[in-house]
């Protein structure tokens, strides 16, 4: 039998093996410029090995664990020997078919390894998974079920696992220089993209700091509350992932900017603010939110001197139950400690108030002698809302559950094992769901309108202005305004109109009445949005609506109108209408499988179809086929380069991700003991 090439006889005999049940291992060949004259194929259980590779009392190397390899050689010598022809043409010379070994089931013969390859449906569909932050585990998952089984994947999920293994050693020398050129193609791309990083005399990048178009427009309108978290680490380097976090007109966290540094000394934070100052146009955010690291402390000092700066409370607060973890008082199934202590963090309102509840918690509970707890209340000002209440917007980053949102958005892209390159596709993608959410919320708020509660001109007002989000919370003002609130007093002095209100809580509200009152709650100061106890005095006051500056604009449906100098417009042309393209054509081939799926006949003929479009395809296109390395180049987006210039660190230290913290529920569930009958 004629073969036109040497792949077309390999092809015929691993075919041949997978019918009769065995696999194909490639033997001996002799070549003259390039062209194969002869060569062996033979059953994979062909010879024996060395005995090297079987020394039993052989001892492992120090450090290193021996594996175990199971023995598949048994001296089979089944094979074929192929040859070229005077004809250009290569044909079967001799062969042994019989083999001294039992064959492979039909039910197992996918397993055989020369039948089994890494397909390009598995490629697309293992990158296309990693891009969304998923292992290598979850794509296999994916592809049994899309093929029908384990024996239509066309590899095993160790098969898998080692194909992504390969890449990731490629890169490894090249990832800091790589991920510095995505920041490069990034700018190319946008020249408003803003990048910077710094290396160290040997070349190891030590600090890199990028923020793109979007962020940077973003930050413009939404400066006045920032959170910056250096609490994450990432790959295996490391090193600190260090973002800026803000928040929109719909009350959703966004991403303002992004780091890597490679310690937490003062030193490197200032670099960051700096850089950070520069990527902004000089604009310092009003109120930063930070941990309780000194070194970011005395950093925001000196570069963010007119900022106001604030601890996170949600780190703290979800350090009480490892911190008190240990007092059976605390942790009694029937004990009201956890309430109340939120009712003090959260509930006060005055320094005065919280010092009288949590001095009052902590000596019931027996607490005052914690060391950590004391070391807290000495710092009270820097993270209890009540000595914050006068800071413009210190609410809208209070409460627990936005903090914990934002740790799980970026908790889903970094984790220690992933290298830059790794890191960067998946934060392109979390990064894309998060401002497609803000873009569906823009579309809802300028394309609908919510439902009234009430007939006054106010929350009609509200409607139009607001955002959905913050109008749900201004229109709950309003109806507390009407159902709830009342006028419990009315003082005149020469200048000066104070009206108190009562709503049925236990402080009566003042209200001191101008062209703009302001009322003690604080309301309006620390959200943004007018008070019911404000609402309820205008109303008296027989104004119909409420005045323009009670609308924020950082709040309004289109507050992203106002004027900017950044451009956000992505000016990749062909990638948007290409990607359009590839996706009508997946469709378009899984709508043709679906109508043919139920007859052979209609399967039959798609299958012909798609076989007859093959070669004028290979006529326009070229048919050269893609090394390993094109394959990884396609999937990270750049070249990978042989000359490094940045190269990644090592040797670096950080305080790194924390372990997780259990909440108080966790902690006293866990502390129940099991009953014994």
């Amino acid at each position: 039998m004629p073969f036109e090439n040497i792949h077309a006889a390999e092809k015929f005999y691993k075919e041949y093996a997978h019918d009769i049940g065995f696999a194909v291992r490639v033997g001996q060949q002799r070549k003259d410029n390039d062209i194969v004259l002869w060569k062996r194929f033979m059953c994979s259980r062909q010879g024996f090995r060395d005995n090297k590779d079987n020394a039993v009392n052989a001892p492992p190397s120090e450090g290193k664990k021996k594996r175990n390899f199971a023995e598949t050689r048994c001296g089979c010598d089944a094979y074929i020997y192929v040859k070229l022809d005077a004809d250009n043409r290569y044909t079967i010379q001799s062969m042994v078919d019989e083999h001294n070994h039992g064959l492979v089931s039909p039910d197992k013969r996918h397993l055989l390894r020369s039948n089994r390859s890494v397909s390009e449906r598995a490629k697309n569909t293992l990158f296309n998974c990693h891009k969304a932050s998923m292992g290598t585990s979850q794509p296999y998952r994916l592809l049994h079920v899309s093929e029908g089984g384990f024996d239509n994947v066309g590899c095993t999920l160790r098969d898998l696992q080692n194909y992504y293994r390969d890449l990731r050693k490629k890169i490894t020398n090249a990832d800091a220089e790589m991920f510095v050129a995505q920041l490069e193609r990034k700018k190319k791309i946008n020249p408003d993209f803003f990048y910077d990083f710094a290396v160290d005399e040997q070349g190891r990048l030590v600090h890199v700091f990028w923020a793109d178009a979007v962020s940077r427009k973003n930050y413009s309108h939404f400066c006045d509350v920032i959170s910056f978290d250096s609490t994450y680490s990432t790959n295996q380097y490391n090193m600190i992932f260090a973002p800026f976090t803000g928040v929109n007109h719909h009350l959703q966290n966004i991403f303002i900017a992004g780091a890597f540094l490679a310690n937490e000394k003062v030193e490197s934070y200032e670099w960051l603010f700096k850089t950070f100052l520069v990527a902004m146009g000089g604009v310092a955010p009003r109120l930063i939110i930070t941990d309780e690291a000194a070194s970011i402390r005395a950093a925001i000092a000196k570069i963010f001197p007119d900022s106001v700066h604030r601890l996170c409370m949600w780190h703290i607060m979800e350090k009480f139950p490892e911190k008190v973890g240990g007092y059976s008082s605390v942790n009694d199934e029937n004990s009201d400690f956890w309430p109340r202590l939120n009712a003090c963090v959260w509930g006060s309102e005055t320094g005065e108030e919280f010092e009288s509840d949590w001095n009052s918690l902590m000596s019931e509970y027996g607490l005052d002698g914690n060391e950590w707890i004391q070391n807290r209340y000495r710092i009270r000002e820097e993270w209890i809302p009540a000595y914050y209440m006068d800071v413009p917007l210190a609410g809208v980053l209070r409460t627990t559950s936005r903090s914990e949102s934002a740790n799980g958005f970026f908790s889903h892209f970094i984790h220690r094992k992933l290298s830059f390159v790794e890191f960067w596709l998946r934060f392109e993608t979390a990064l894309e769901w998060q401002r497609q959410e803000e873009l569906k919320a823009d579309n809802k708020s300028i394309h609908s309108a919510p439902q009234l509660k009430t007939s006054w001109p106010m929350e009609k007002q509200g409607s139009v202005l607001y955002t959905h989000e913050v109008f749900l919370s201004f229109q709950k003002e309003v109806v507390a305004a009407r159902d709830h609130c009342w006028v419990q007093n009315i003082t005149l002095s020469d200048e000066m109109k104070i009206v108190t209100i009562g709503d049925g809580r236990k402080k009566d509200r003042d209200i001191h009445v101008s062209m703009m009152p302001t009322c003690s709650c604080k309301l309006f100061l620390s959200r943004g949005i007018p008070c019911r106890h404000i609402i309820l005095v205008l109303r008296g006051e027989k104004q119909v609506e409420l005045p323009v500056d009670y609308f924020l604009q950082r709040w309004e449906k289109r507050c992203k109108r106002y004027w900017n100098t950044l451009d956000d417009k992505i000016l990749e042309s062909n990638d948007p209408a290409m990607r359009k393209k590839i996706a009508n054509v997946r469709n378009k081939f899984e709508d043709l499988i679906r109508k043919a799926n139920n007859s052979e006949e209609g399967m039959d003929f798609l299958l012909l179809g798609i076989s007859n479009l093959e070669e004028p395809l290979d006529q326009m296109t070229s048919p050269n086929k893609q090394s390993k390395q094109d394959e990884y180049e396609a999937f990270i987006g750049c070249h990978i380069p042989n000359e490094v210039t940045v190269h990644p660190p090592t040797d670096i230290c950080s305080k790194g991700r924390s372990k997780r913290i259990k909440k108080s529920k966790e902690v006293n569930a866990c502390k129940k003991k099991r009953k014994v009958p």
